[in-house]
């Protein structure tokens, strides 16, 4: 087995000198680093994890908490995981998938997701009490904690634009009914849109929006299809902004069966782009999510936290973008803005 004196001999260095190549090679000099590199490389030299840990007091593993209400083999759990294992690896950095926060080991950090609005706190307080760093999917003003989210806001306005351009103005939207963030931003984009084509007045709060309607289901599709069978049923809007891509297969089902056209009759929209937009005809115009890209990102920002070299803390917004699809047309009936706002 080769050791860590074997490299050293061979290099003409101390031990010392190889552990901090392996360790910490920023405080090695360019050019021994260079020659213990490959010298490492030469003779396929594997670091012992468990005695680099012993000497770091470091895991070399990071807990990635998506709450159990979410199911691993979702589009979005799928991208998320796989854009952290990539940035972890790189770094020889392994992870343990947390589904509740009732059983404890040891790690260096964590990577959080999924929470509802009364969750970030105790989660908060959950990692500050062990002492380790916490690297969130989502925005919140929480002390010490790298954010890193979509900007929901921008995208849900963009996309509604995009039916207001093609003169649409009796929209509805189906939400999800969930407290999370993600679900309120969708909604105030949506919103936003309609006063930047001053079609309602700017500073309403969301229950003031009384000509804008908003229809509330969970977020399966499913439940999608019988609120809109039951919005149909009462009235025909030109198009329907969808909260995720998930509600927008439920909604085009129910427009199909009502022997309505999509988008000659009534145009949709999604939102998420991850992979659901595909699975109806025609497919789903939608805003896509960076999921994997945001993934990896909270990866490397949790290991440059636990590294020290990162000294302030992320809160970034991504902009997502619109994947065209063919679901929305032009339209051709009603062109007031109708309904009543949940």
């Amino acid at each position: 087995m080769v050791t860590q004196k074997m490299i050293a001999e061979k290099a003409g260095v101390s031990i010392i000198t190889v552990s901090r190549v392996l360790n910490t090679p920023d405080k090695v000099k360019p050019e021994t680093r260079i020659l213990v590199e490959r010298i490492l490389k030469e003779y396929q030299y594997t670091p012992n994890q468990i005695a680099q840990s012993l000497v770091s007091n470091k895991t070399s593993i990071i807990d990635v908490y998506i709450p159990e209400y979410i199911a691993l083999d979702n589009p979005f759990a799928m991208y998320f995981i796989a854009g952290i294992s990539d940035a972890l690896s790189s770094q020889l950095y392994s992870f343990s998938i947390l589904r509740n926060l009732n059983r404890e080991h040891n790690c260096d950090g964590y990577i959080v997701t999924g929470l509802l609005s009364n969750e970030f706190v105790p989660v908060w307080e959950y990692a500050k009490s062990r002492n380790r760093p916490m690297a969130l999917f989502g925005h919140v003003a929480l002390p010490g904690v790298d954010c890193i989210d979509v900007d929901n806001v921008i995208g849900a306005c963009e996309i509604t634009e995009r039916l207001l351009e093609a003169g649409h103005r009796d929209i509805v939207m189906l939400n999800v009914t969930e407290e999370k963030d993600y679900v309120h931003d969708r909604q105030m984009g949506f919103y936003r849109a309609f006063e930047n084509k001053s079609l309602i007045g700017e500073g309403k709060a969301i229950g003031d929006r009384s000509d804008i309607e908003v229809v509330q289901c969970s977020n399966s599709s499913g439940s999608a299809f019988y609120a809109t069978k039951e919005l149909l049923n009462r009235r025909q809007p030109t198009a329907i902004f969808c909260a995720t891509d998930t509600i927008a297969i439920g909604v085009v089902q129910a427009i199909y069966e009502k022997g309505l056209s999509v988008p000659e009759d009534v145009s949709v929209a999604g939102f998420d782009g991850l992979g659901h937009h595909l699975l109806t005809q025609p497919q789903i115009t939608t805003v896509r999510q960076p999921i994997y890209e945001i993934g990896k990102m909270l990866a490397e920002a949790l290991l440059a936290r636990i590294s020290g070299k990162e000294e302030s803390f992320k809160n970034v917004l991504l902009k997502p973008q619109i994947i065209e699809g063919k679901s929305i047309g032009a339209a051709t009936h009603g062109t007031g803005v109708k309904g009543n706002a949940d």
